[in-house]
C-alpha cells in the first residue's frame, strides 16, 4: 500500500487532501499540531493515522516522520499543506515576531520536512507537493510577509526538483486562490462578493479541487518543478 503524509492534515484543505489519497487506497498520516481530536477523527474515518509535531521543530518532525515511516513501511508522496495566515495590515505594523511566526510556519517546516522525509524517497523516487498561495504568485497588499513566505515555498519547490529528479523524486507546488476555508471565515459577505468579482469563474473554489489537483501532480510522472494555479482563472 502506498503512503502519504499530510502536514496540516486536519484543516480545510489538508483534510480534503487526506480523503482524497485515502479514496485511491492510500495509507494517510494526517498531521497536527495542536487539533489532536480532529486529526485521530479524521483518521479514524479514512483508516490513516494521526500524527503529531511540531513542523519548526527539528527533532520532534523527525521523530514523528520517522515513526510515520516505520509503521507504514515506507513514504510515497509527502503534501506540505500547514502554514499559517498573516494579519492583513501595513508592513510597518507588522512586528518581528509576526515576521517569524509567518516564516518558520510557512518556510522552515517545509524544509525541515523534506529534509527529513527525501532520504526514504532516494532509493525508489517519490512525490512532494508544497501548498503555497496566489499571493506568492503575484503579491497581496497588506500581506508582504505572508506573500513573501509563500513566494519562498515555490522557489523553494524549483530549487528542489531539480536537485532530487536524477533520483525520480518529483517536487512541484500548487497555489490556491480563494478558497472556501476557515482562513478565509474572518472574510465579511461584501468583501466575499468583493472577492468572486475578480474571479473569471465567479465562485469561491472548494477544498476539494485543490486536492484533486494535488493528487493529479502525484500521478503524473513527467511534471515537476511546477506551480500549478488552481484560482479559478484569477491567476
Amino acid at each position: 500500500m502506498k503512503s502519504v503524509l499530510v502536514t496540516g492534515g486536519s484543516g480545510g484543505i489538508g483534510s480534503a487532501i487526506c480523503r482524497e489519497f485515502a479514496s485511491h487506497g492510500y495509507f494517510v498520516g494526517v498531521h497536527y499540531n495542536k487539533n489532536e481530536q480532529s486529526a485521530s477523527a479524521l483518521a479514524k474515518e479514512i483508516g490513516g493515522v494521526a500524527v503529531g509535531f511540531d513542523l519548526t521543530d527539528a527533532t520532534a518532525t523527525k521523530t514523528a516522520i520517522d515513526g510515520f515511516i516505520k509503521r507504514a513501511g515506507g513514504i510515497d508522496v509527502l503534501v506540505n499543506c500547514a502554514g499559517v495566515a498573516q494579519k492583513i495590515q501595513p508592513l510597518i505594523d507588522t512586528s518581528e515576531k509576526e515576521f517569524d511566526e509567518v516564516f518558520f510556519a510557512n518556510v522552515k517546516g517545509v524544509f525541515l520536512t523534506c529534509k527529513q522525509v527525501i532520504p526514504y524517497m532516494l532509493a525508489k523516487g517519490g512525490n512532494i507537493v508544497n501548498i503555497s498561495s496566489m499571493w506568492g504568485v503575484v503579491g497581496a497588499s497588506c500581506e508582504s510577509v505572508y506573500s513573501a513566505s509563500k513566494a519562498a515555498v515555490i522557489a523553494f519547490t524549483k530549487s528542489l526538483s531539480k536537485e532530487y529528479a536524477s533520483a525520480n523524486i518529483k517536487v512541484n507546488a500548487v497555489a490556491p486562490g480563494l478558497i472556501e476555508t476557515k482562513m478565509n471565515a474572518c472574510l465579511s459577505k461584501e468583501d466575499k462578493l468583493l472577492a468572486v468579482q475578480e474571479i473569471p469563474l465567479s465562485r469561491i473554489g472548494t477544498p476539494q479541487e485543490v486536492a484533486k489537483c494535488v493528487y493529479f501532480l502525484c500521478e503524473n510522472g513527467f511534471i515537476t518543478g511546477e506551480c500549478i494555479n488552481v484560482t479559478g482563472g484569477q491567476i
